[in-house]
């Protein structure tokens, strides 16, 4: 993959002049800090409106804490990875800078690689730093927790977040208009979700890995090792296809 790394280069200084690393990080890191604090003082605000309702709730838990915060992050995270995705190929072959990129001495294997990789480690970082930011606020306020399974529930999340934005890059390939590209991706990643609730074959859909990762800090014995494997060759083809599209087109 000739020139990679002046890519990957290039779209990390992007991400941040664009400010998609701060959106990123501080949609994320919003969740982080509220989540656990709304579930702790939500008796209280409800306590404000006693007089037009009564509602009893449980104290809060710290898996309750957690478990919330990764399936907002996984809902609103889709979302953000289809809007900072869908442009990154269609973008630059409508307004032409593709074609300034791409006759330079790199690959255009390198040049899905590298966008792929940069918002990769936009999502990922972002994840991380906010789910230590939601535990450490669970552990101090409401309860402790097992670190080692939320880690692997987090894993299981950002695979499930590179998988929408590679499904979204590859339909970014496809289409000089970004809203197309985005609409197509909305599409099959709703398509993949309703097909998790298929027997059989929802085991091996995407979008169990975050339900997987809730059932491991839950100590829950279910475990979908085939939608793990399904979804890495999904990002890998994703990749392939992307490139293949690239080298078909004339830009």
């Amino acid at each position: 993959m000739k020139g990679l790394l002046p890519l990957l280069k290039k779209e990390i200084t992007e991400q941040i002049r664009t400010f998609k690393l701060v959106i990123v990080g501080g949609v994320f890191l919003f969740f982080g800090i509220t989540t656990p604090f709304l579930l702790y003082y939500m008796p209280e605000i409800l306590a404000l409106f006693e007089d037009q309702m009564i509602i009893e709730l449980p104290p809060p838990t710290a898996i309750q804490s957690l478990a919330e915060f990764a399936g907002t992050i996984g809902q609103v995270g889709l979302l953000i990875a289809v809007l900072m995705a869908m442009g990154a190929i269609s973008s630059e072959m409508r307004n032409g800078t593709a074609i300034m990129t791409l006759s330079k001495p790199v690959s255009r294997s390198a040049f899905v690689n590298a966008k792929l990789i940069a918002l990769s480690l936009n999502f990922v970082v972002s994840l991380f730093i906010s789910a230590m930011v939601c535990f450490a606020y669970t552990v101090w306020i409401i309860e402790s927790a097992e670190i080692v399974p939320y880690i692997l529930l987090n894993l299981l999340l950002a695979l499930f977040l590179i998988f929408c934005l590679a499904l979204t890059l590859l339909c970014s390939s496809f289409f000089r208009s970004s809203l197309a590209a985005g609409g197509v991706a909305i599409a099959v990643i709703i398509s993949q979700a309703g097909l998790s609730a298929v027997p059989v074959i929802g085991d091996y859909m995407p979008n169990r890995l975050p339900g997987w990762g809730i059932d491991l800090i839950a100590s829950r014995p279910d475990s979908y090792w085939g939608a793990l494997v399904v979804t890495i060759v999904i990002i890998s083809m994703c990749v392939y296809l992307a490139q293949k599209v690239l080298r078909k087109k004339d830009l």
